[in-house]
């Protein structure tokens, strides 16, 4: 026996006594409204039809889902709490996305490139970037001052390191919060950072899964995310900073990522 599949338009019977509730979709976690006297729902951001038996009510269990600024304040926080030195939301459009800056990894060619699944030519680029963004209207970035010197250090491994894992953490709480579509990107290649004492890539030689999927990420570099114009969109301008409680004048850094919140 098939199940008819109807969605209401408010107002369609003014007589009956349904009202409409909010679920959460279990694809990409957008609210979904389904009437009381309804069996299934459609999302209109990914179209998966589901029944609402299936899922919980999105208001009941994910509470930061009716106050988005709320749960950005606190990502924002938590970011602070586990190391950045600083982070502010933004909207998805203040994210830009350039095609000749992905081309720089190539040419001239990155020491890093191919050598990961997180940086070309392993990643859909720029043009696939754009299509993910679309499900979105909100990103945190997050920036870790480091002095200039240590960028150029062996030491510069574990900054970004500490990067990639704070973003991660960020997307996983975002997630947590109801964010089920949130995804994060971070500066510096997963291969140097986690796997340099590896000769190559687990997941690329299909050897097996990723040796770091908890805390690796893609890097921004691939996509064409031009990071300048994200800090200043987060007010992080000028690029360069100086840190004046040392006698001497040190000059700044900025390493950043970015987790697009959805």
């Amino acid at each position: 026996m098939s199940t008819k599949l109807y969605f209401k338009c408010p107002g369609n019977d003014p007589v009956s006594r349904a009202v409409p509730e909010l679920f959460a979709c279990p694809d990409c976690g957008r609210e979904v409204e389904i009437w009381t006297d309804e069996i299934n729902g459609r999302c209109i951001s990914c179209t998966r039809v589901f029944q609402k038996d299936n899922t919980a009510r999105e208001m009941e269990k994910n509470p930061y889902k009716k106050n988005v600024q709320a749960a950005l304040e606190k990502l924002t926080q938590l970011a602070g709490q586990l190391g950045a030195s600083d982070a502010k939301a933004i909207f998805a459009t203040d994210i830009s996305i350039e095609d000749d800056l992905a081309k720089l990894c190539k040419k001239p060619r990155c020491e890093n490139y191919g050598l990961s699944a997180g940086c070309p030519p392993h990643v859909p680029g720029p043009d696939g970037f754009r299509e993910l963004l679309k499900n979105f209207e909100h990103a945190v970035v997050l920036k870790i001052d480091v002095p200039s010197e240590i960028l150029l250090s062996d030491e510069r491994c574990d900054i970004f390191r500490l990067l990639h894992e704070i973003a991660s953490n960020i997307e996983q709480a975002a997630i947590d919060m109801g964010f089920y579509n949130s995804d994060a990107f971070a500066g510096g290649s997963c291969k140097q950072i986690f796997c340099r004492d590896y000769p190559d890539c687990r997941v690329l030689e299909k050897r097996g899964e990723c040796r770091n999927p908890l805390f690796a990420r893609p890097s921004m570099s691939g996509f064409g995310i031009n990071v300048l114009k994200l800090k200043k969109a987060a007010g992080w301008m000028p690029n360069k900073t100086l840190r004046d409680s040392d006698p001497d004048t040190v000059s700044m850094e900025t390493v950043c990522a970015m987790i697009l919140i959805g």
